[in-house]
């Protein structure tokens, strides 16, 4: 029997459950959670990220408040805010200036408070954990936002199978993934490598295998491999789950390379597949920005219980 396509994903469909869930411990804990976020931009993305999150907090009972700087504001004040007991965590807008001291801010909030899991200290814990086969994945570890988005989602649409062991539960799967950034598509294929899933990873350097060594004469942990010769076709034509996140025409997802039931999901912030995807894809997701906002308030949760 041929598989079924056609379905649309809304992501408001899939985060209403989790939003349920964290509203619930939120209500449960001892002190009023209290997010700070940091706008020093015009950048009208960032802004209506702002205004999601601000609304989102409302709903389930987090205090947020958002502090509005100059650029060259924004380092003292997350030095400061990071000394604040009271803020449990930080989350930054970006861009701020665009370039590579956006990174350097990211370093300076304290990993305590690091609901957006991009500091360089969070990334290498995160590492470890998807380097250790025999280890379940680390759920109460702080994950970034959108590789947890689109994990949790993955899980919703039964990918995973959860009848097998933790890092097993992706065994079989080939899963192309187009962006390899430290924010969103390296952490996201050491995930889900870490769950036993071929991973193929394309950016603008070409395509990168990750995947698990199985084997008792092979090396335990994540093996990484540059897979030479092929194009973003050939990665996706293999791949029953295709993530896409980079918001570049070039990377655009032809129709015609899709299996025939494949799953989809657009992280990017412009339409990286094709209008007639539905009539190939079993799901597509065309967005996940409310289930970002549910990963983002469970860091949140994680970070004030270490506080």
């Amino acid at each position: 029997m041929a598989p079924r396509v056609g379905e649309t994903v809304q992501p408001d469909t899939l985060a209403k459950n989790t939003f349920s869930q964290i509203s619930e411990r939120v209500r449960k804990s001892p002190r009023r959670l209290y997010l700070m976020g940091i706008l020093a931009s015009d950048d009208a993305g960032s802004r209506q990220y702002a205004n999601w999150t601000r609304k989102t907090c409302q709903q389930i009972g987090v205090h947020y408040h958002l502090s509005q700087l100059s650029p060259e504001n924004v380092a003292t004040y997350i030095r400061a805010t990071n000394k604040n007991t009271s803020i449990h965590g930080i989350i930054v807008y970006y861009p701020i200036f665009g370039d590579e001291r956006d990174d350097a801010i990211r370093q300076l909030v304290s990993p305590q408070k690091d609901v957006e899991g991009l500091n360089r200290r969070t990334l290498h814990k995160l590492s470890e954990a998807a380097e250790a086969p025999k280890q379940p994945q680390q759920r109460q570890s702080i994950i970034p936002c959108t590789p947890r988005a689109v994990v949790w989602i993955l899980e919703w649409m039964n990918v995973h199978d959860p009848t097998r062991p933790a890092g097993e539960q992706l065994r079989d799967q080939e899963i192309c993934i187009i962006n390899r950034s430290d924010a969103v598509g390296l952490p996201l294929a050491q995930l889900l490598a870490g769950e036993g899933a071929r991973v193929y990873s394309v950016d603008n350097t070409g395509v990168q295998l990750f995947h698990r060594a199985y084997y008792p004469w092979s090396t335990e942990g994540l093996h990484r491999k540059d897979l030479s010769n092929w194009t973003l076709r050939d990665a996706v034509q293999r791949s029953r789950v295709v993530i896409s996140a980079v918001p570049d025409p070039a990377f655009k997802v032809d129709t015609k390379w899709l299996q025939r039931g494949a799953i989809c999901v657009n992280v990017a912030s412009g339409m990286n597949f094709q209008p007639d995807v539905i009539e190939v894809a079993s799901r597509f997701v065309p967005r996940v920005g409310s289930v970002t906002i549910g990963a983002l308030l469970f860091n949140l949760i994680l970070c004030s219980s270490r506080g």
